[in-house]
């Protein structure tokens, strides 16, 4: 019982804290998704660390590196999507993998194109999908967090809906060989989980950001966010598996790590803006 008051009680602080920093303004998202990036790329490097073909010093400069690079990644994102540099200042996201390349040509490794891949693998998994929350925000043309609001509350209702109907009703195996407990009415259950907000969302959101958004637009992104949530979810769980842990932190009390939380929008934020940059736009 202590457990399931300890997983709530961390939950609404969750909660508070994130849609606090997305609903203040466009810098306390700023502060916030940043701050995430860090963290995520921190417990990152803690995963890795005993694969890593490399000194301890080296391990550890591996991490301030890449902590610097997602941080400018963001921040040249944050940038472009709020308009105060041009778009082409995104093409700067190219040399970041590259420069991996030329760091390993001084630590002396046995291993360095491995090294090379799980360092840019941070970048590749972690900032550049987080990135795209800012994209979200700026999608109307100014700071609005409707969309990226939205998208969080579909990856959480989702997590929740699949886990009762999966607990409850679920028979069926979804992908047993890397998730044993998901089955096909969890992941259907925290679909309809989804678009059910998605039409909460559609008539309380316009009232209080001012952005008519149609229902229609809302369910569509719920089933995105419901499916490539589904899919971020079981790329963790294949990575936590081939690693041999059961959590990839354990900072959340009851919730696991970061990653273990935010698995599902490393996914659903990059589809949710392909979707609105191509068919919304």
């Amino acid at each position: 019982m202590g457990d399931i008051w300890t997983r709530i009680v961390t939950g609404i602080f969750f909660l508070i804290v994130m849609i606090g920093g997305v609903v203040i303004n466009e810098y306390s998202f700023l502060i916030l998704f940043s701050l995430l990036v860090v963290l995520c790329i921190n417990e990152y490097h803690g995963i890795i660390h005993n694969l890593l073909s490399a000194t301890a010093k080296w391990k550890t400069t591996y991490k301030a590196i890449n902590t610097f690079f997602s941080v400018i990644i963001f921040g040249i994102v944050f940038l472009v999507a709020s308009g105060k540099i041009p778009l082409i200042s995104l093409s700067l996201l190219c040399g970041f993998p590259l420069t991996w390349l030329v760091i390993e040509m001084y630590t002396k490794s046995e291993k360095p194109f491995y090294n090379v891949c799980l360092n840019s693998m941070a970048i590749f998994y972690l900032a550049i999908p987080l990135s795209a929350s800012c994209l979200l925000a700026f999608n109307a043309g100014e700071y609005s967090w409707h969309y990226l609001l939205a998208i969080m509350m579909f990856a959480w209702s989702n997590d929740s809906f699949a886990y009762l109907f999966g607990r409850f009703f679920g028979k069926h195996k979804l992908f047993e060989r890397i998730s044993p407990k998901k089955t096909w009415e969890g992941f259907f259950g925290g679909v309809a989980g989804s678009v059910l907000f998605a039409y909460i969302l559609s008539i309380l959101f316009p009232l209080w950001t001012g952005y008519n958004v149609s229902f229609t637009t809302y369910a569509i992104l719920a089933v995105i966010t419901a499916i490539s949530s589904t899919y971020g979810d079981l790329a963790e769980s294949m990575i936590k598996r081939n690693l041999q842990i059961k959590d990839t932190g354990t900072v959340l009390p009851g919730h696991g790590g970061f990653l273990d939380r935010f698995d599902g929008l490393i996914f659903s934020l990059p589809a949710c803006t392909l979707y609105l940059t191509f068919f919304q736009g």
